[in-house]
């Protein structure tokens, strides 16, 4: 075994040293990354914009100001609600939640909050929900950015239990939002890390006993194997790392899972699962699958 463990990190290193053999050759010549519309974290920070948005709107329900959460609604907005049909613009969803607040609905509660993000002014959010009265699944909650503000233009949610009696749930309204908050950000500071050559922050956002799977090149386990895979990557030109259309879904407390398409000066791909863990009050990366589908 102790031989197995001193050549392994060499095999680890060959495999990138072929399969990213023509980085270190073409890293002068500044090749076109085709796949590219925007700085490489911009769209985690719009999921945080909308993260924002959708507590302050969470915050104004369990407050009862009525007034907010139809401010929170675009003038063209559509409302489908399971099993009370839908409810189009402004006026119509109005008269669904006026009645609905004033009646005593509170303690609005999301849970397995999961965000994708469209462009730099859509994105989509879905999530479990609960409250005092009731509880259901939200299929959709359409976001637009529309004239600076983040607005809801399509909400579909469906009740599925109904409550006799009010219940109260001390559970924190907004645990998965914050979740997603913490995890984004530690994916920003990898990204922005790779990008800055801190080869450290790269290896440091593993698990000791992380897996990654960089298909078709090479599988490898634990964070010193890994770290040599990134520390080569970045040796050799490696940088500009930029997610498209990333989805960050809370699965735990203690667990989120990402997905999203990537590009860099010499590459595109796709991330198939980032498994982000909550270990010892640090959100590392314990399992990541990611495929090269085109090299520049």
């Amino acid at each position: 075994m102790k031989r197995f463990k001193i050549v392994l990190p060499i095999f680890i290193f060959l495999i990138v040293s072929n399969s990213f053999g023509q980085i270190s050759k073409n890293k002068n010549k500044s090749p076109q990354q085709s796949y590219i519309s925007h700085s490489p974290t911009k769209h985690h920070k719009v999921a945080l914009e909308v993260l924002k948005a959708s507590k302050t709107w969470i915050s104004n329900f369990n407050t009862k100001n009525i007034k907010a959460c139809l401010q929170g609604y675009s003038k063209k907005a559509v409302m489908n609600v399971t099993p009370y049909g839908v409810k189009t613009g402004k006026k119509e969803i109005s008269n669904f939640w006026k009645p609905f607040i004033k009646s005593g609905a509170t303690n609005l509660i999301y849970t397995n909050v999961s965000i994708e993000i469209a462009n730099e002014t859509t994105a989509f959010l879905s999530a479990n929900w609960s409250m005092n009265v009731g509880k259901g699944i939200i299929f959709q909650e359409k976001w637009k950015k529309i004239e600076g503000q983040w607005l809801l233009t399509y909400d579909n949610f469906q009740i599925l239990e109904q409550f006799n009696t009010p219940q109260e749930n001390t559970t924190s309204s907004i645990t998965s939002h914050n979740i997603l908050e913490k995890v984004i950000t530690a994916s920003i500071n990898w990204i922005e890390g790779f990008n800055t050559g801190k080869k450290d922050v790269c290896g440091n956002g593993y698990s000791n006993n992380a897996t990654m799977n960089a298909v078709p090149f090479t599988s490898v386990n634990d964070k010193k194997n890994i770290k040599i895979f990134w520390d080569k990557l970045i040796t050799d030109g490696a940088t500009n790392l930029t997610y498209h259309n990333p989805t960050f879904s809370v699965k735990t407390n203690n667990s989120v899972i990402l997905s999203s398409h990537w590009s860099m000066n010499i590459g595109e791909g796709k991330i198939y699962q980032e498994k982000w863990e909550n270990i010892k009050n640090e959100w590392l990366l314990t399992y990541d699958e990611f495929q090269i589908i085109k090299q520049y």
